[in-house]
């Protein structure tokens, strides 16, 4: 079995999020404009894009 180094690891990471990111930008910026200027609202006004948001990133 072969276990990745710390290093590995983290840059692996790294450039997972990096990619889901770049691939989900308009829900991302659909979500953080739905956000804006709310506080304790975002949880019940953005939940369907955070929705989306999640599902995106999973894949």
């Amino acid at each position: 079995m072969n276990a990745l180094s710390r290093r590995e690891e983290d840059t692996l990471l790294k450039t997972t999020k990096a990619r889901a990111l770049a691939e989900c930008d308009p829900i991302v910026k659909e979500f953080a404009n739905c956000a804006t200027g709310r506080t304790l609202s975002v949880a019940w006004a953005c939940r369907d894009k955070y929705k989306a948001l999640q599902e995106c990133m999973l894949q």
